[in-house]
């Protein structure tokens, strides 16, 4: 199945970026328009020959776009689906690709109907931002979850198609349990990250002084709040108790070695061994676990 043309791409970021220069790979690409909030980034793609048009606003593109896809932070894309559906073509398609699906999904209903957008979610990401930080191969084998809970059956082949041509791996989920899974695979790691950055800082520790264990467990700190603040506000009492969770957890392992049960510890530890070989194999993380992190 041919990708509609034009693609129409909201937002030039990692993901935004990493998606028009998959999209500029491809043998029978499609032409792409594209807006960015960061007029640099913008100007790089356009000069990079990854987007054709550079549209002047968001309202452009999603005026354009057979195919749209909002590659900007859940408060924006809730705020432009608003905005944008009396200007969507009448036979575009539209998607996302943000890590809450609800919420947007929602909206969508509150102000248009559902048959044309189909949410979708790659599970790929990365701490650094902005177009320069974009690549080609960011969706390669990856699994993107589909939204099942919306869109039309040929929509949802259209978004499907679109993913299969970067070689990801499309899946279908309802977006209530896609976002349950999302607060404990992606955002508990990613506050987890911030809070043992926060207290090696405290202890006067650098990323310089950590092995690579250590800076493979603070990677995350580095993300952008501005990604992750809408996200948080909106998964609310799930995330509370993920981290609530973790803190029972950080007690019990604190009390064992403060009370000298060592052999709790090790017990703990072969168990969380035992997890991580029978989750993960050849082809990655397995399962509803993976996470974006």
């Amino acid at each position: 199945m041919s990708l509609p043309s034009p693609v129409g791409i909201v937002g030039l970021g990692l993901m935004g970026g990493s998606l028009a220069r998959a999209l500029h790979s491809l043998p029978d690409a499609p032409e792409v328009v594209a807006w960015s909030r960061t007029p640099d980034d913008l100007e790089l793609a356009r000069d990079e020959g990854v987007v054709e048009h550079a549209a002047g606003s968001a309202e452009e593109v999603a005026d354009a776009a057979a195919l749209l896809v909002y590659a900007v932070p859940l408060g924006a894309i809730l705020e432009m689906i608003a905005a944008h559906r009396t200007i969507w073509r009448r036979d575009a398609f539209v998607t996302d690709v943000a890590s809450l699906k609800a919420p947007i999904i929602t909206r969508v209903r509150a102000v248009a109907g559902t048959e044309c957008f189909v949410g979708s979610h790659p599970m790929t990401g990365g701490e650094a931002s902005g177009f320069r930080a974009s690549r080609a191969d960011l969706y390669r084998n990856v699994p993107v979850w589909i939204t099942e809970d919306t869109g039309g059956e040929e929509a949802r082949a259209t978004v499907e198609s679109l993913w299969t041509a970067l070689e990801a791996h499309p899946r279908a989920v309802r977006a209530d349990v896609h976002d349950r899974r999302m607060v404990w695979a992606s955002h508990l790691p990613q506050l987890t990250s911030n809070a043992l950055a926060r207290v090696l800082d405290d202890e006067g520790m650098a990323r310089a002084d950590l092995g690579p264990g250590g800076r493979d467990m603070t990677r995350l700190a580095a993300s952008s709040p501005a990604v992750w603040i809408d996200l948080l506000q909106t998964a609310g009492p799930e995330v509370v108790r993920a981290l609530e969770a973790l803190a029972r957890a950080l007690e019990t392992l604190t009390r064992d070695l403060r009370e000298g049960r060592a052999h709790d510890v090790t017990t703990l530890m072969e168990a969380t061994r035992r997890w991580h070989d029978a989750t993960t194999g050849p082809g990655g993380e397995r399962g509803a676990g993976d996470g974006r992190t």
